[in-house]
């Protein structure tokens, strides 16, 4: 499955202009811990698929769904037999969609699904993934249009809910009623949108708080209470995904990449880009470079 590794940094090749790319897994071989940009989702088709997350070993059974987000370490241990779909599609699918850049950042690390954890969202999710394979191996007309709608839904779906599940894990918020969590839940979705559209710039909380049109303290508590980090967590997750856009596709200077986006000296860059992915943005970009030039035969 894993076509150009070095070290632990995966280049996903998708080889279409969709961005994605889906595998029928049969392979008995284990896959050792490694990271990519792109989203991938593991649905076992037959007997169990280990998914392994920091310490944390994740034992899928057949139907079980796992979404491991973009820049997250994991490897993967197979059975002696079995089948699993391995879904892997870049985030930038999805960031033309004004509203997808928040979601995607309020996904966690790994969100793993089944009918006992998800009884609610676990139906949906699952036909979705199940359209998606049926469209992908048709390959039909309109197929990619097809697979870019189901995925569409699958992440709003889930999107609304880990909004609810951060809702309901505060108490300010459970005191409340349902029209004032609403409007509360607009109002953080208005402040996202204008990170996203200004992250570049020397944005200030206290700008941004004014913009939908609350206090500095009042906001504080809200944004984390929604969105499960601080604004300038979700500010600097913003600027570091657009750093690792440009390392990724651009022969841009790592300076001019940290001034691009958003980080007003290098120091504040590499810093918070080391805290977020382990690695300074210099071997972010060399890792990639690597691994481009040492390609690899398919193992799918």
């Amino acid at each position: 499955m894993i076509e150009i590794l070095n070290g632990i940094t995966e280049t996903i090749d998708y080889g279409n202009s969709l961005g994605l790319r889906l595998f029928h897994n049969v392979e008995y071989e284990d896959y050792p811990k490694h990271w990519h940009v792109g989203i991938e989702i593991i649905m076992p088709l037959s007997t169990e698929y280990t998914v392994i997350v920091d310490k944390e070993r994740y034992r899928l059974l057949t139907g079980d769904i796992m979404v491991i987000n973009s820049g997250v370490l994991h490897g993967l241990a197979a059975p002696p037999d079995g089948e699993r779909i391995i879904l892997q599609f870049d985030p930038a699918l999805l960031y033309t969609l004004k509203e997808m850049e928040t979601l995607l950042a309020l996904i966690p690390s790994i969100f793993y699904i089944t009918p006992e954890r998800e009884p609610d969202l676990y139906p949906f999710v699952k036909q979705q993934m199940d359209r998606i394979i049926h469209e992908y191996d048709e390959g039909k007309t309109f197929c990619e249009a097809v697979v870019y709608a189901a995925l569409i839904e699958m992440f709003v779906e889930i999107g609304r809910k880990v909004t609810a599940q951060n809702m309901n894990n505060q108490r300010e918020v459970k005191k409340g009623k349902a029209e004032k969590q609403m409007e509360y839940l607009e109002v953080i979705m208005k402040a996202c949108n204008y990170i996203n559209q200004h992250y570049q710039e020397k944005l200030k909380l206290e700008d941004t708080a004014a913009t939908v049109g609350f206090s500095k303290f009042h906001f504080t508590r809200i944004f984390k209470q929604y969105m499960n980090m601080t604004f300038y967590e979700y500010l600097n997750k913003k600027r570091v995904k657009c750093a690792e856009g440009l390392l990724y596709s651009t022969e841009m200077s790592v300076t001019d990449v940290a001034m691009n986006s958003g980080f007003s000296s290098m120091s504040a860059f590499d810093r918070t880009f080391k805290s977020m992915n382990g690695c300074s943005p210099s071997e972010f970009r060399n890792a990639i470079i690597r691994g481009r030039e040492v390609g690899g035969d398919s193992k799918e």
